[in-house]
């Protein structure tokens, strides 16, 4: 009786599993605001990027590897999440690099300069941040920082699949897709979402000089990407995607995150070149917001920008980009981010793919390829 109880237990957990494995592929949230961009992570040809991007939404609307590949040859990758929280940045850097050897990661300061520990929407984006990723002990430690020991969110987000589970009547037919194609799909994706809309908002003031450090927790997981990226060599460039500072992030408080980045520039920068962590260098984009090589955001008009949130829209993007990728040429030299449009296409056709596919929606929204 004993060895049949135990064997029709192992023959359910079978069966569920087996169920789970069948549908997890096709019940999965695809969302392009950090889901498939988790899950287009794990398709990158192995070693191939050489530039990883981290950080919130204002990353995969304003930074366009696209742009970077076709016009300077660098492969970048977006490796955002809405509101993507310094926590998860780190984990997620972990994550990358148990499959690429990224020579320099571009880390966005914004979310840790406006979400601080009140922030009102601070579990709200979760399935952005966890459900593209694979399971692994660096998950676990991923949501256990995430959760902050509510237990009602570990009931809701793990395992994921519980989470999605339910969703059959908003499938559709791209979710039955093979496996093989969609994957293939993910290859050619590197986390940009492009916005073709435009939308005029008074232009950025100039930041203050008070000085106020992001929230402990904040600090904790930076100063763990710092020394992260020490450790592996890897160059760590800091940066802001433009918009427009000062907007509210807790219930009755303007948040002033110029001075997040003042703390950035005077407090701990200082600190990184006493401790010879001279790999961290800080673009501190709103200082120079008029001077951008060139490539300046155009607020006033609408024509970079696609909404109040002020995310840059695809001309914007194609303007940060240029610059991004100019800045980070002078910076680091082609030594260290050559110009890989004429190597090995087994390995980086996967971004002329990419190019050919925005030239396609750019066409067919009928904006100007940029």
């Amino acid at each position: 009786m004993l060895i049949r109880r135990i064997a029709a237990t192992a023959v359910c957990a079978a069966l569920f599993m087996g169920t789970v494995a069948l549908t997890d592929p096709v019940l999965k949230e695809k969302s392009d605001s950090g889901i498939r961009q988790s899950m287009a992570m794990y398709c990158q040809p192995k070693n191939s990027v050489d530039v990883l991007v981290l950080g919130s939404s204002h990353v995969h609307f304003g930074v366009n590897p696209a742009k970077m590949w076709d016009g300077y040859g660098i492969p970048a990758f977006d490796y955002s999440s809405a509101e993507q929280s310094m926590w998860v940045s780190y984990h997620y850097l972990v994550e990358f690099c148990k499959y690429q050897k990224p020579r320099v990661v571009v880390l966005d300061f914004f979310s840790p300069a406006a979400f601080g520990e009140n922030y009102k929407y601070k579990y709200t984006y979760l399935d952005e941040s966890l459900y593209g990723m694979k399971f692994s002990v660096n998950k676990l430690q991923l949501m256990n920082a995430c959760f902050d020991g509510k237990r009602e969110l570990w009931d809701k987000y793990f395992p994921s699949y519980f989470g999605y589970h339910d969703r059959y009547k908003e499938l559709t037919k791209d979710d039955f897709e093979t496996l093989k194609d969609y994957e293939e799909k993910l290859r050619v994706f590197k986390g940009c979402k492009p916005a073709f809309n435009k939308e005029a908002i008074d232009p950025p003031v100039a930041p203050g000089d008070g000085i106020h450090p992001p929230s402990d927790k904040s600090v904790k997981y930076f100063d763990r990407i710092v020394e992260y990226t020490d450790k592996n060599n890897i160059e760590l460039y800091i940066t802001v995607v433009p918009y427009v500072l000062n907007i509210e992030q807790e219930e009755g408080v303007i948040q002033e995150e110029d001075q997040v980045y003042n703390w950035l520039e005077q407090v701990k920068m200082p600190e990184f070149r006493e401790a010879g962590r001279d790999h961290v260098y800080f673009d501190y984009v709103p200082r120079h917001m008029n001077d951008l090589g060139g490539h300046e955001i155009d607020y006033s008009s609408g024509e970079d920008i696609a909404d109040s949130s002020s995310h840059l829209n695809y001309y914007g993007s194609c303007k940060f980009s240029a610059y991004l990728a100019e800045d980070l040429i002078n910076r680091y030299g082609r030594d260290m981010l050559p110009d890989r449009r004429n190597e090995d296409t087994d390995i980086y056709d996967s971004w002329d793919k990419n190019v050919e596919n925005l030239k396609k929606r750019v066409e067919n929204k009928e904006w100007e390829w940029r």
